[in-house]
């Protein structure tokens, strides 16, 4: 009876034992020099007083120095995280060479980095909480050449494997260690019930992230006399109230995204329409009616231009529309003469009924969102049940084809950009109505909360995908969302960051996509 060997083995056995690659090398040298810095480096240096980190540790640093002494109380318990992730690092590199599970001590080095780095950010984070001292002044070079070790020994892995395993051996350990969780995993992904609930839930993927940021929210709010504040009536309308202007932009930016395209001008024909609705209304008392078809047919216009000359010039539409974006804010300004315009109804001022697009029925139920409402049923009743939603589906899916298949294709696109322009004058129109005023400075940022709503609900930015309940589910969840992290008082700052990272989550989230439900 013949036993076969694998090559990974047979390598080993020829050469007695493998060899330090270049990245566990750097791995243990890294390790080591944490190490070193740690112990006998300053770690705090301050009026001649220096504080090594094991020092510092063990509370028999910085006798003379109230400074350091300070710093040194205030990061003692972080300190431990240094020399843990240092040793982890190390142990777990040498112990990759002792056996065959390479690729596991190679996370293990990763996550002794990521706790030496951990100390850093800490320490950053306690450094911007202490506004009477600034801790990072007072660093020395210990410090600084274990922050940079630990950020090598955290990367290194990203650029390179270890050295000494081709891809055939590489594929041997894995069949050894976990071949039995990947043939469980493609069993479970061959089955069809697995299919079907996985294709269910990335359909409906915008409902369920709308009802997760539901539940957190409830269960993150305030309360205030026995009352959860996010629940409350008044609470929930503003919500509703604050998402109409970012769902009417996302039932226009969807049409553009299905085709394949993007409007970035969106938030600056926002600022036109409120600026110009207002402007009308009040400098030329025209009434409510003809001031609105006026701003509507002026925001048509210029999603045509930006449809026509993407077409007619063969540019793609992120550069159009991003040039549309500065044209429209600079007719805003020119407009205006760079000053808001405020409404005022009554005598001398406004068409009264222009101020009804702002108010709430009986109080409560906010009148943009019910236009938000109609609006997404009518546009989601045309792409699903005429020839043109199917069209713009067959042009963001395969233009070409589409061209051969004798669609009109430059109309039909150009009509999508016509809707989102239309559609976001609309949207400046309600941007008045609910602020009483019209300013060229406004609706900064608002194309991202438009994109942002409409990839979250789903759609493809390659084009082809998408639907209005979802972009107007992603509305809602962007809208929670804000007003979640308002209620905590968590700062502005942070929430843009959140959205930021919501959207690349979602994007990501389409490569897991199974093409069987596309």
């Amino acid at each position: 009876m013949t036993t076969t060997i694998p090559e990974g083995q047979m390598l080993r056995q020829q050469t007695g034992g493998l060899r330090l690659s270049s990245v566990e090398g750097l791995a243990l040298i890294c390790a080591v020099l944490v190490l070193l810095a740690f112990v006998l480096l300053p770690w705090f240096s301050e009026a001649g007083v220096d504080s090594t980190g094991i020092s510092a540790l063990t509370s028999a640093a910085a006798d003379g120095s109230a400074t350091v002494q300070s710093i040194v109380q205030a990061t003692q318990n972080m300190l431990w995280l240094v020399p843990a992730g240092a040793v982890i690092a190390f142990a777990a590199t040498l112990w990759g060479q002792a056996s065959r599970r390479r690729r596991l001590s190679a996370w293990l080095s990763r996550i002794g980095g990521l706790l030496v780095i951990a100390y850093f950010v800490l320490f950053a984070l306690q450094d911007r909480q202490d506004t009477a001292l600034t801790y990072a002044r007072y660093a020395s070079g210990g410090f600084w050449l274990a922050f940079f070790a630990g950020a090598v020994l955290v990367l290194q892995y990203t650029f390179a494997r270890p050295a000494g395993r081709s891809r055939a051996a590489s594929l041997d350990d894995i069949a050894v260690t976990d071949g039995g969780f990947r043939r469980l995993m493609r069993r479970l992904t061959d089955n069809p019930r697995f299919i079907r609930v996985t294709g269910f839930i990335f359909r409906f993927q915008s409902f369920f992230g709308l009802i997760i940021v539901l539940l957190l929210a409830i269960a993150a709010s305030p309360i205030r006399n026995d009352a959860n504040i996010f629940l409350s009536q008044r609470n929930l309308s503003n919500v509703t109230r604050d998402v109409a202007e970012t769902g009417v932009l996302a039932v226009g930016q969807i049409m553009v995204i299905i085709i394949g395209g993007i409007d970035l001008s969106v938030g600056s024909i926002v600022a036109l329409g409120a600026t110009g609705v207002a402007f009308l209304l009040m400098r030329d008392f025209v009434p409510a009616i003809p001031a609105i078809l006026i701003i509507l047919g002026l925001g048509a216009l210029m999603g045509w231009w930006n449809g026509w000359t993407s077409e007619r010039f063969k540019i793609p539409s992120f550069v159009t529309t991003l040039a549309m974006l500065s044209i429209a804010r600079g007719i805003a300004h020119i407009w205006s003469n760079d000053i808001a315009v405020p409404l005022s109804y009554g005598p001398g001022g406004a068409d009264p009924a222009f101020e009804i697009i702002g108010q709430r029925i009986n109080g409560v139920f906010p009148v943009p969102a019910i236009i938000m409402f109609a609006v997404a049923i009518i546009m989601s009743l045309i792409l699903q049940y005429t020839a043109f939603g199917r069209h713009l589906y067959a042009i963001g899916g395969n233009q070409v084809a589409a061209r051969l298949s004798g669609l009109a294709v430059t109309r039909i696109k150009i009509i999508a950009f016509m809707l989102c322009g239309f559609f976001a004058s609309m949207a400046g129109i309600l941007h008045a109505a609910q602020l009483n005023q019209g300013s060229p400075n406004e609706a900064v940022g608002y194309e991202l909360n438009a994109i942002a709503a409409v990839v979250i609900g789903g759609a493809s930015l390659n084009g082809g995908k998408g639907t209005i309940a979802g972009a107007i589910a992603g509305a809602f969840i962007l809208g929670i969302l804000d007003n979640m992290l308002s209620l905590n008082n968590v700062n502005s700052n942070i929430q843009l960051v959140t959205k930021g990272l919501l959207v690349v989550g979602a994007v990501a989230l389409q490569q897991l996509r199974p093409r069987s439900i596309d």
